[in-house]
């Protein structure tokens, strides 16, 4: 009886979790808020059939609905990474034949066999893990391949996600193979990760700003295009050491790079995470680092500053102290 219990609370807890912060996001009318909010309804929906499946029989058609829940579940995860790179700019029908699974199991939710003795389910839930799996490797690429240059948070949270989902799927094939032996195993392991993955996000804000993906939306510049363009702009300021300039602004680089100023703005805004300034004084403070390890203890903190590319003083400390969080002074004695 204690053991029912405890399942009940622990699974309604992280299904509480889930069905609260999915509503929200969904409600955000953001794009990768929608995502991630319809990620973690359909997956609250899985546990809930996972939840009452494991105290009682459930009717034909609704084990099948968990079981399309489950396969919506990785499409959603592996779209929700794409969104977060600005790949997604707008809803294509293709998206569509990503749930093309589990919409077969909606539609046939009332006769498509769910019986552990049938061969069919056998075959059928060996796919449905397999699937996931497959989502979660390719979520996996997505963000190993497009988030290098990213915000390290929000990669971090993305991998995060990938893990949490993962483990859940992996509880759940243990089970099925016969590993573990207790199906409640299923929902309270989710409702831990779930209870996880709400620590993170507290943690991880970033998650719920839109990194400049909505407000270029009607930009021409694609995000491979706006990538590339990132990485020769890195290239000519580090060549040319144009950060020295202590009057380099947005106009200058959008000149240099032949752009318009709206243009190198989003290049910087949505590549880089930093507002035009903040990229610009990174390199600065990159400059301001080697003096201070290189110059002699006698050399003034304003003379380094000038010669980093900073017009004065106070800019200096607290751009240093907001990408170090250390003063100057604190940064040259670890190396005295």
């Amino acid at each position: 009886m204690l053991e029912v219990v405890l399942v009940s609370i622990i699974s309604s807890l992280g299904l509480g979790l889930c069905y609260f912060f999915g509503i929200v996001f969904i409600r955000s009318k953001k794009r990768q808020h929608i995502l991630l909010g319809l990620l973690l309804m359909f997956l609250a929906l899985r546990i809930t059939k996972s939840v009452f499946y494991n105290f009682m029989e459930l009717p034909l058609f609704v084990k099948n609905l968990g079981l399309a829940a489950n396969l919506a579940v990785g499409p959603l995860l592996y779209l929700y990474g794409l969104s977060l790179t600005g790949s997604i700019q707008s809803f294509k029908f293709k998206y569509l034949f990503h749930f093309v699974p589990s919409l077969i199991y909606i539609f046939f939710s009332g006769v498509i066999p769910n019986a552990k003795d049938s061969a069919f389910w056998f075959y059928s839930y060996s796919f449905i893990l397999l699937q996931a799996l497959v989502y979660a490797s390719l979520s996996l690429y997505v963000c190993m391949k497009h988030m290098n240059n990213y915000d390290k948070k929000i990669k971090a949270w993305y991998l995060h996600l990938i893990f949490a989902l993962t483990g859940i799927w992996m509880v759940y094939m243990l089970i099925f193979i016969k590993v573990i032996p207790v199906y409640a195993a299923g929902p309270v392991t989710s409702s831990f990760l779930i209870f996880f993955l709400t620590y993170l996000a507290f943690n991880r804000h970033e998650i719920f700003s839109l990194n400049g993906i909505e407000k270029y939306r009607s930009s021409r510049l694609s995000f491979d295009q706006g990538s590339g363009y990132l990485v020769h702009l890195d290239a000519m300021i580090k060549e040319h050491k144009l950060y020295l300039n202590p009057n380099l602004n947005l106009g200058d680089l959008a000149e240099i790079m032949n752009l318009s100023t709206r243009e190198v703005s989003q290049i910087i805004n949505r590549h880089s995470h930093k507002n035009v300034a903040s990229y610009i004084n990174s390199y600065r403070i990159e400059e301001a680092k080697k003096l201070l390890k290189s110059e002699s203890p006698e050399s003034k903190i304003i003379s380094i500053a000038h010669d980093s590319g900073f017009n004065n003083l106070s800019t200096f400390n607290v751009a240093f102290k907001a990408m170090t969080n250390q003063t100057p002074t604190e940064y040259r004695a670890k190396f005295r």
